[in-house]
């Protein structure tokens, strides 16, 4: 696994302007913290960006937006500790009957927001309608064929064959979400989208568009004595400088910055600097049915011309890291060496592969979002813009809103190269599930037959060491026909906070999850 470098010369410069543009107040001390925990108290944070396509409804969302949100609001029936060990959730237990069989025991003391008890018929609603639901998280399901009740507390999960994501897919903090069948099927859908009900610590009570989500403490929650907070409001600040501002003049008690190199200048200032893995993966997917990138030839010009390192310092200034399918920040990941096809840089194979296609002077689109919570990556595809003009490939760049691009994705109806950022997800399989399932996402044609085939295989390869092998060749698969690009991996966001906010850490999946376990000093 190769690891990039950082430009101090630039970083020096960018701090400067930081300081410039938003003061160098540090955070004010905070005196006689208490030994325990304080109930009480509305959280500021300071986010990005809202929910867009298909709002806070966990079987149409999509975006990373909308997951940091809703896991706050909704649970699954096991979570995972922060070493990803798999605990329990709204199951107190859950057994192997068999390869393919599984039961889960229900806690008696669960219940949603509005203080109806969870059941069964909600567990089984809720997994049935994820596996019809067309969203990525259905793609790891096709091996489930039956969730029934064994009593009012019991449901068992019986499985076509024996799969390695199971357990990992009901474990997953933004996937597995159960819901309230009452509740969804009484709802309209564009309703469910901007409302919730949900058995977590929290409840959405009010979204003032592009301004605030604002969610309170649920009376009813089973883990007692959290949340320690009142709430939580999300307050939609699109610019890093300005989220950082608010943050300095204590008008929001934690953010989180796309821009990592302004987070070295705070820990300085008294503010905690979470340690956010590298789980953003900055996918460019590929529509290979048609126009230039229909050749094979022209994918795997277009990725060997691509000088990855280069990308990684530049454009990320060094924070980067190449990395394949599965990002390098997830332990699963199988980092990219000498051997992964079409990979390592190699300006005269480029060209030779353009000439083989017998494709003359390509021009390929490149879609990706013009929002200001994404403009850290438009340095990106600059210089993938002017790398790829050395192998006589023309990169047309066209910015667009994130929604339009989220929409066109889910619906399959995206052309030529287009981004769509990734975030960590519950199953290795998750990261491929989008463009190897038979999902309207994926659009590798007759070029990722093999690939689909492989994926297949993984998903349902339940033995640890057999599915690192078959990992590593689907990896290779992919590569070699190029259907997908990852020009390299950073980490999510990286969360910032003042000493006021306490027992507060970040989590492996940059979910904002122990939210719930933290406090605030009066």
């Amino acid at each position: 696994m190769r690891r990039s470098t950082r430009g101090p010369g630039l970083l020096a410069g960018l701090v400067t302007v930081a300081l410039l543009l938003t003061g160098c107040a540090g955070a004010d001390a905070v005196d006689d913290v208490p030994d325990e925990p304080v109930a009480g108290g509305v959280l500021q944070y300071g986010t990005d960006v809202q929910p867009v396509a298909g709002g806070i409804d966990p079987y149409v969302a999509a975006s990373f937006a909308a997951q940091n949100v809703y896991v706050q609001i909704y649970e699954s029936l096991l979570t995972k500790d922060d070493d990803g060990t798999i605990q329990p959730g709204l199951a107190q237990s859950w057994d192997e009957v068999d390869p393919t069989t599984y039961r889960f025991t229900l806690r008696d003391d669960a219940t949603f927001s509005d203080g109806t008890p969870l059941t069964v018929e909600d567990v089984i609603f809720s997994f049935d309608t994820m596996k019809e639901s067309g969203a990525a998280q259905a793609s790891m399901l096709t091996a489930l064929e039956s969730v029934e009740a064994v009593d009012d507390r019991t449901v068992e999960f019986r499985l076509s064959t024996p799969s390695g994501a199971f357990l990992n897919l009901v474990a997953g903090e933004g996937t597995g979400v159960i819901v309230s069948k009452d509740w969804y099927t009484s709802t309209p859908p564009e309703e469910r989208q901007r409302t919730a009900l949900g058995t977590g610590p929290f409840r959405l009570t009010a979204w003032q568009d592009n301004v605030v989500l604002s969610l309170r403490r649920n009376p009813h929650y089973w883990d007692a004595p959290h949340p320690y907070l009142d709430g939580i409001d999300f307050r939609i600040i699109p610019d890093d400088q300005a989220r950082l501002a608010a943050l300095r003049q204590g008008t929001v008690d934690a953010i989180w910055i796309g821009d990592q190199q302004l987070s070295e200048q705070v820990e300085q200032e008294g503010f905690q600097v979470g340690q956010n893995a590298k789980t953003r993966d900055l996918t460019i997917y590929v529509d290979t049915t048609s126009g230039p990138l229909a050749s094979t030839e022209v994918r795997q010009a277009l990725s060997t011309g691509l000088d990855r390192d280069q990308l990684a310092k530049l454009a990320s200034y060094g924070y980067g890291e190449p990395s394949l399918v599965v990002p390098v920040g997830d332990p699963a990941s199988v980092g990219p060496d000498a051997d992964t096809p079409h990979y390592t840089h190699d300006l005269a194979t480029a060209r030779e592969l353009l000439a083989a296609s017998g494709v003359e002077d390509p021009t390929v689109t490149l879609t990706y979002p013009s929002d200001a919570a994404f403009a850290r990556d438009v340095a990106l595809y600059e210089v993938m813009q002017e790398q790829l003009k050395d192998v006589g490939i023309t990169l047309r760049l066209n910015p667009t809103p994130w929604a339009d691009i989220l929409a066109s994705y889910v619906s399959g109806s995206y052309t030529g190269l287009t981004v769509v950022p990734g975030t960590a997800q519950p199953d290795p399989s998750g990261y491929f599930a989008p463009f190897l399932a038979p999902t309207p996402m994926n659009k590798t044609g007759g070029a990722g037959e093999s690939a689909s085939a492989l994926f297949g295989q993984y998903v349902a390869t339940a033995d640890p060491d057999a599915r690192s092998a078959v990992l590593e060749q689907l990896e290779d698969e992919v590569a070699d026909q190029v259907l997908v690009l990852v020009p390299y991996v950073v980490a999510q966001r990286q969360e910032i906070w003042s000493p006021r906010l306490q027992d507060y850490d970040v989590d492996p999946y940059s979910f904002r999850k122990h939210l719930e376990e933290a406090w605030l000093v009066p």
